[in-house]
């Protein structure tokens, strides 16, 4: 066991920075470069310096950046390699760590759900030899290869149960501004035109008009995805905040904390409604209701009224086009939904697929085979089966599909083992800080039967 937290600036850490700061300012003097490319020149290079001197302030970054996704791209989201703000800093962070553990001698730590997610790595590298999509296959490998180097950074990094808190924190913090930006870029801002989603030009557009479902809605529909690349993954996001917000409630003992986190629940709630998503709008109360049935929310007079309240307000302040499209209870059925009976034909188009590529998949990756098949022209290159089950199955047959869900069901077994032995411990707020980990990973779960939910950016 070692700790994090008391560390050290190396001195020739120290004076090596020193150095490069003073000579990246002489530079951007004496070639006269703009005083704000100077100046982000300089702040890049403390953080990076603080970051190496302080694994934990680079986990916390992380942190931090990753609800930003789309913000800090530097590419566009069709490019082979995608290098992006959270990357860099994720890299920056690993590469601290790995620093110090080598300086120190620390353990490293694996685990077997991480060795379970490195073979899926490494078998959905060998299906790609075999793909249609080569480029979309190695752009999919990468997202995993990062979300690998995520946990083994988490494992490693995260040994006290302060670090975690203020990890999840510092999430949430980002989650609620990332709300903000959101709210404003709808009510001030301008649309983005669907097919230039994803352009680096239009990486600070935070809506644009939906015309996936124009047949049946009559005309485009307006809806925010944030600071990500679409609604459903804004909308995700967005979920995954609301059991950790019930835990802040449940275990904060000062009312003005307690008026904050209502306060930030307000604006994640306004937000899942912009989505404008009915899926998103479905599994809310889905969520509150876990919350409910685990005691993660314990319901008084009080706070049902609250709630309640808090619904009618939200309800009542919500734009028209959410009315008309995810909050209309007629959308909700297959004669007025296109998307969802597209769904269907996707679901049936990949089962018949898997039963003669079922033993090594269609490559992962791949979002060409579902359009090449069912040739429909309206549909684009590329699409995936909105199915995170029949997706996975389709990519990596069933030995791939195995490798990958037993990774995911290792990790929620353990933690309600996890969550038993902190109960019995008496440890109640990281028993109730499980409870929240168990409730997201279940709506994860229950949201990739509609959409494939582990395919979206970490």
């Amino acid at each position: 066991m070692y700790s994090l937290e008391r560390v050290f600036i190396p001195i020739p850490l120290l004076a090596s920075g020193c150095g490069l700061l003073a000579g990246m300012m002489l530079v951007g003097v004496a070639a006269d470069f703009s005083p704000l490319l100077t100046l982000t020149a300089c702040v890049g290079l403390l953080v990076t310096l603080a970051v190496f001197a302080f694994p934990t302030f680079g986990l916390l970054l992380t942190a931090l950046v990753i609800p930003m996704e789309r913000l800090g791209r530097f590419t566009e989201d069709s490019s082979a390699y995608t290098i992006s703000l959270m990357r860099i800093v994720g890299v920056l962070a690993l590469g601290s760590f790995l620093l110090h553990a080598s300086i120190k001698k620390w353990k490293l730590n694996f685990g077997t759900a991480l060795c379970l997610y490195l073979a899926y790595w490494c078998f959905g590298l060998l299906t790609i030899c075999f793909s249609t999509d080569v480029e979309g296959g190695m752009r999919y490998a990468g997202s995993i290869l990062g979300n690998l180097l995520f946990f083994f950074l988490v494992i490693n990094v995260v040994r006290s149960w302060k670090l975690a808190k203020t990890a999840v924190i510092v999430w949430l913090l980002a989650s609620v501004l990332a709300g903000v930006y959101t709210m404003y870029e709808w009510h001030a801002g301008q649309d983005v035109v669907e097919t230039e989603i994803g352009e680096t030009a239009e990486r600070f557009t935070a809506t644009w008009q939906d015309t996936s479902e124009w047949q049946d809605l009559g005309e485009a529909r307006r809806r925010a995805m944030g600071p990500t690349s679409h609604a459903a993954v804004y909308g995700i996001n967005m979920l995954m905040t609301l059991p950790f917000l019930a835990y802040l409630l449940r275990v904060e003992p000062h009312w003005q904390m307690r008026a904050v986190v209502l306060l930030g629940s307000a604006i994640i709630g306004y937000n899942l409604f912009l989505t404008n998503t009915r899926a998103v709008i479905l599994f809310i109360p889905i969520v509150l209701l876990f919350c409910v049935l685990r005691k993660l929310l314990v319901i008084t007079p009080s706070r049902a009224i609250g709630v309640l309240l808090l619904g009618v307000a939200l309800l009542w302040v919500v734009p028209e086009s959410v009315y008309q499209r995810a909050l209309d209870v007629s959308n909700y059925r297959l004669e007025q939904s296109g998307t969802l009976r597209i769904r269907f034909d996707f679901w049936r188009a990949a089962l018949r697929i898997v039963e003669t590529h079922w033993l090594i998949g269609t490559g992962i990756g791949n979002f060409r085979t579902i359009p090449q098949y069912l040739n429909q022209d309206v549909l684009a290159g590329t699409t995936s089966t909105h199915n995170e089950y029949i997706q996975t199955l389709l990519e990596v047959g069933v030995p791939g599909w195995i490798l990958f869900f037993s990774f995911v069901g290792l990790l929620l077994r353990r933690s309600f083992y996890t969550a038993t032995i902190f109960r019995q411990r008496g440890q109640e707020e990281q028993y109730w800080f499980m409870v929240a980990c168990q409730i997201t990973m279940l709506t994860v779960l229950l949201v990739g039967l509609q959409v494939d939910v582990f395919h979206f950016p970490l």
